[in-house]
């Protein structure tokens, strides 16, 4: 089975190619392929075909679509189009597609292009450009997957277009190209590297004046549209045409692109994407829809382990397409031990990744943003700021052209970005998070015992940071089994010290955000941390933290919201906040002292004793209200009178309930 994209969606077990009907189906096929050997959820599936709200029988149709697009392809028993949790898998080898074959012709021209075989690039180019039968996947639906794989495409072409125009100036045919390059600098008219090869090939043909009046139009385009200047690169090629500098007439041969057609450095600068992503499939496709749509900026901001770093540099690895001048990755280090870098570090470091050299990098931070504005002009890059202190430290690394698209990730949210940009990362989905475990530990063990790990997902706050470290403790250690390291983790004494594997480590990931406060200079925001681990709840409202503060409710207010902006509470609505497990842990074996645990929780019973005789004495007027309220407490009534049992509150809380049965 082979299947084309490179124009309308096809397939074919033989000589004839063939087409899928239904747009639904053809569409689904679509976002497999683009996904091939990898499990697409259901979830993401429903919300491609359908949106964010896709109808109650969605699940049933997606299944049906499945069922017959398996009929169309000769696959009546999935061995091709797979179920595999949490979806479905289109398991393809090497070379199924035309996609695959066309990189393979790109890469193959691009080396010989480095190597100075120049009619082997302009041959490979070619033949890869002639696979192409018009839009990429042109009869499918605009979902968002095929979206992001379309421009993709769509970027990859042009910059291999580029390359073989690049050949083909060096073998002397350069008159050949100027109406091609004149057309397509039209198209794209702040593409720097177009512009390069326009004027070197009217150099070449003799054309001096013309050549520097491309120049001039670009420049006068930049200026007026963008207000920057020519990157320096280009403005050196132009000072060689004024010079009538030799080398650019270097006659036809190996090498002579080299010497006459400029070059821009492009970075790949991204680490490494995760062996296994799971359970973002919706934020991903977010981040991935919004930055190929012509978006610049998207913030990911949340409590310490949701996954901000690896949903960041996943989706910069998906939309790397559509991005061929660069993909940058910058850590800010915010939340590092010796403290976040600075601006004017941070310029020199995204420059040096664009090939400026180190010597022309002016030492004032105003300087250096100027160069980078400039570097960036006119160029399609994706650049991963990771590790956000605040608005100031980034305020002079943020590109001001069309083109280039900037993936934020913080513990605060950042001002930066339109609230339409702010995407805020939490727990996982219990199914989620099993799923992650499943991924990394091996499915056999996680389906041996789904109730232990339930308990271990529990255990780990269904944040992937804990999650992803427990499975790969796991997968190291097959002679254990899921229920035996559950047992483990549920040991208080132990859980944190469990939760560290190669060099990623909860209690460090915390540190962090202690830090932020520290660097805040907010001496109650560290005691607030302390008492949430005094009280050991999973929900506290600001009443409450101000009763164990004794403060003032605006007090604890401001001390809460710099635990949130530091990543270690979040808030689920006002005047409530809500405290992971194991930041209560940490709290307690970092702040808590006997005598701390018995003066908070002295305060923190006395406030309920009062507020429950509070709600007794309203319950003949207003008993509504005094349910509503019962019901919102009762979970911390009961854990507090179990820790009090010598206090009123016990007997308190048995009356109001009473009372309203």
């Amino acid at each position: 089975m082979r299947f084309r994209l490179l124009g309308p969606l096809e397939f074919s077990a033989g000589p004839r190619w063939s087409s899928i009907g239904a747009p639904k189906q053809r569409a689904l096929l679509a976002v497999l392929l683009i996904n091939a050997n990898r499990a697409v959820s259901a979830d993401q599936l429903m919300a491609e075909l359908w949106g964010e709200q896709p109808p109650p029988s969605a699940t049933g149709l997606l299944a049906g679509y499945v069922w017959r697009l398996r009929g169309s392809l000769g696959d009546p028993d999935g061995r091709m189009l797979s179920t595999r949790a949490p979806g479905y898998q289109l398991v393809l080898p090497p070379g199924t597609t035309d996609v695959d074959e066309y990189e393979e012709l790109a890469a193959a021209g691009r080396r010989s292009l480095a190597d100075g075989d120049l009619p082997a690039a302009v041959a490979a180019l070619s033949q890869g450009l002639g696979m192409w039968r018009g839009a990429p996947l042109a009869d499918v639906g605009l979902v968002p997957s095929v979206l992001t794989e379309s421009a993709r495409l769509e970027e990859a072409r042009l910059a291999v277009v580029e390359a073989r125009i690049e050949a083909e100036i060096g073998l002397g045919r350069h008159e050949a190209l100027l109406p091609e390059l004149k057309v397509m600098v039209s198209q794209f008219p702040l593409r720097e590297r177009l512009h390069a090869h326009l004027m070197v090939a009217l150099y070449r043909a003799g054309q001096q004046a013309e050549a520097l009046g491309a120049y001039r139009d670009l420049r006068r385009l930049l200026v007026d549209e963008l207000g920057v200047e020519p990157s320096k690169p280009l403005r050196e090629l132009q000072g060689r045409i004024l010079r009538d500098d030799p080398q650019l007439l270097e006659a036809p041969g190996r090498g002579a692109a080299a010497t006459a057609v400029l070059r821009l450095a492009v970075p790949r600068t991204l680490p490494p994407d995760v062996p296994a992503f799971v359970g973002r499939d919706r934020e991903l496709a977010w981040v991935t829809s919004r930055l190929t749509g012509g978006e610049q900026r998207c913030a990911i901001h949340g409590i310490a382990g949701a996954g901000k770093t690896t949903l960041a540099v996943h989706a910069a690895h998906r939309v790397a397409g559509a991005f061929p001048d660069g993909q940058v990755y910058l850590n800010l280090q915010a939340s590092a031990a010796h403290g976040p870098r600075r601006p004017v570090a941070a310029i020199a470091l995204l420059l040096a990744a664009l090939g400026v050299p180190a010597a022309t990098i002016p030492a004032d931070e105003e300087g250096a943003a100027a160069l980078l504005r400039t570097a960036l002009a006119g160029r399609r890059v994706v650049i991963v700021l990771d590790d956000v202190l605040d608005d100031g430290q980034i305020r002079q690394l943020l590109p001001s052209t069309p083109g280039c698209a900037v993936i934020l990730t913080s513990r605060p949210a950042s001002t930066t970005v339109d609230g339409a940009g702010l995407l805020r990362l939490g727990r996982l989905p219990i199914a989620a998070a099993t799923a992650l475990v499943r991924r990394y530990a091996g499915a056999a063990r996680v389906d041996a015992d789904l109730a232990a790990t339930t308990r271990l997902v529990r255990l780990c706050d269904q944040l992937p940071l804990a999650l992803r470290i427990a499975a790969t403790r796991l997968a190291r250690r097959p002679e254990w089994t899921v229920g035996e390291f559950a047992a483990r983790l549920a040991d208080p004494r132990r859980r944190l010290d469990a939760l560290t594997c190669d060099g990623l480590s909860v209690r460090a990931s915390l540190l962090a955000g202690v830090r932020l406060i520290a660097d805040a200079a907010d001496p109650l925001a560290t005691r607030a941390l302390g008492q949430l681990g005094v009280l050991d709840l999973p929900v506290v409202s600001t009443a409450v933290l101000a009763a164990a503060l004794d403060v003032p409710v605006p007090a604890a207010e401001l001390a809460a919201e710099r635990l949130v902006d530091a990543g270690l509470v979040e808030t689920p609505r006002m005047d409530r906040y809500r405290v992971p497990g194991l930041v209560r842990l940490f709290a307690r074996g970092e702040y808590v002292t006997a005598e701390d645990e018995l003066s908070a929780t002295h305060r923190i019973v006395g406030y309920y004793e009062g507020a429950v005789r509070d709600q007794l004495s309203r319950l003949a007027g207003d008993r509504g209200a005094g349910l509503a309220w019962y019901r919102e407490e009762c979970l911390t009534l009961r854990a507090l009178a179990a820790r009090a049992p010598g206090a009123e509150l016990p007997g308190l809380v048995s009356r109001l309930s009473s009372a309203l049965r």
